[in-house]
């Protein structure tokens, strides 16, 4: 990208001119945009947009919720607790407790929570994407704050808190109803579902190219990124896509062959028909955590619902929740022999990070610095699969259902050593290889 290159704009002559003086009046080069009713009126738009995504959120909740609540006769909700239990749902997917009578509520919904991430896309791409002094020249990148600007940065802070805010004032909604939402549990999850969104625009503007002063701001960024992160980064997209690829076909197995079991469990609930699909809908939506919590059994970690615990060589008994996809879960007692052989899997995975990480440096390269590139891909896989399994658990409290998922930082620091492990293994080996050639 040539940061002098001149625009369409600049070569019309007398037109040309006059729209480069606007613009040196809505720009400083090196420094961003003026501060002018225009510029704070894309701000104030940047806001509302983060509002909307919070209402659109709360309506694609809280219109099935009504229809349930209409269809089913044996409801003896009123209207508006109804609306507040979609509200309360809402909340629980950005990972809020909702406090209920004796007890506290923690478990989002992975699945709903991608839905509401990929408003937060869309709307942050029109924000970030569709600013007017995109069109103007390139500018001068002189800093951070002008890196800032051209990437959009007070837009976007502005989307995430009108997020936020119109979060905290809609879950407020639900506390004048019999499950109100603890308003400071929100916060976390209200924050990084908009902020995700926008770091997935900036991802995609710095793949496609599409938008100059954007790409200008993302080549900044780059610059001062060390080039050893900047080598590890792409492997970790692979392996993680791997990792939920294995976890998927393991909770599909576990599915299948307990099949049986699970349909036994539908039939001894007997929800009705409305019953029914709203808790088969309620699952579907947590296919997601169960993925989630399947990795964490491949490392070693276990599962844990409330007072049962599965791990490689066996599974505690104890009392569940009366929910069929529960009935997946392996009978007490000891498991077959030879379970620890899932830890290949994220052995292989960094075995993997490790062949990237030495095809990444170069042949005269010392070990040390391919090293550090496995080092570097290993620590963010290990970083995001964390942030998942904290999203992915929660629980009841209080009472024998305090832990429903797995242990995070357990289940970060068994991945990161078995990453660690396999990945050593390769990049010595093709090191030592190297240097024989």
């Amino acid at each position: 990208m040539t940061m002098g290159t001149m625009t369409v704009v600049e070569r019309t002559g007398a037109g040309g001119r006059a729209a480069d003086e606007t613009s040196a009046r809505d720009e400083i080069p090196g420094r961003g945009p003026v501060l002018t009713a225009r510029r704070l009126g894309e701000l104030l738009g940047a806001g509302v947009a983060g509002v909307v995504c919070v209402l659109l959120g709360v309506l694609v909740v809280v219109l099935p919720t009504v229809l349930a609540w209409i269809v089913e006769e044996r409801s003896t909700a009123s209207f508006w607790q109804t609306v507040g239990v979609g509200v309360d749902v809402w909340a629980l997917a950005h990972r809020a407790a909702v406090q209920m009578p004796g007890a506290e509520l923690v478990l989002a919904p992975l699945l709903l929570t991608a839905v509401f991430l990929a408003l937060c896309w869309y709307a942050a791409r029109q924000v970030v994407l569709s600013r007017h002094h995109l069109t103007a020249r390139v500018p001068r990148i002189g800093g951070w704050r002008s890196a800032w600007s051209a990437l959009g940065g007070s837009d976007g802070t502005a989307f995430v808190c009108g997020y936020l805010a119109a979060g905290l004032l809609v879950a407020h909604t639900a506390s004048f109803g019999i499950a109100p939402v603890r308003l400071a549990t929100l916060v976390p999850g209200a924050v990084l579902v908009p902020l995700v969104a926008l770091g997935l625009v900036w991802w995609g503007e710095h793949r496609r190219e599409e938008h100059p002063t954007v790409d200008a701001g993302l080549a900044f960024l780059e610059a001062r990124t060390p080039v050893l992160v900047r080598r590890a980064l792409p492997p970790v997209v692979e392996v993680m896509v791997s990792l939920v690829a294995v976890s998927f076909l393991l909770v599909l197995g576990l599915l299948l062959l307990r099949g049986e079991r699970i349909i036994t469990l539908y039939g001894s609930l007997d929800a009705g028909l409305v019953g029914t699909l709203v808790l088969t809908v309620g699952q579907l939506l947590a296919l997601p955590n169960l993925m989630v919590w399947a990795l964490g059994w491949v490392t070693g970690s276990g599962v844990t619902v409330g007072t049962v615990h599965v791990g490689w060589s066996e599974a505690s008994a104890g009392d569940l929740p009366v929910m069929p996809v529960l009935g997946a879960l392996p009978e007490p007692g000891a498991m077959p022999p030879g379970m620890w052989v899932m830890a290949l899997v994220p052995c292989v995975a960094g075995g993997w990070l490790g062949y990237r990480a030495v095809g990444s440096a170069s042949r005269l390269a010392s070990w040390w610095t391919k090293t550090q590139i496995l080092l570097a891909s290993c620590v963010t896989v290990a970083l995001v699969v964390l942030v998942l399994s904290w999203l992915a658990t929660g629980g009841l409290t209080p009472g024998l259902l305090g832990t429903v998922g797995v242990e995070p930082w357990r289940v970060a620091g068994m991945l990161l050593a078995q990453l660690v492990a396999g990945g050593l293994v390769v990049v010595s080996a093709l090191h030592l290889r190297r240097r024989r050639l």
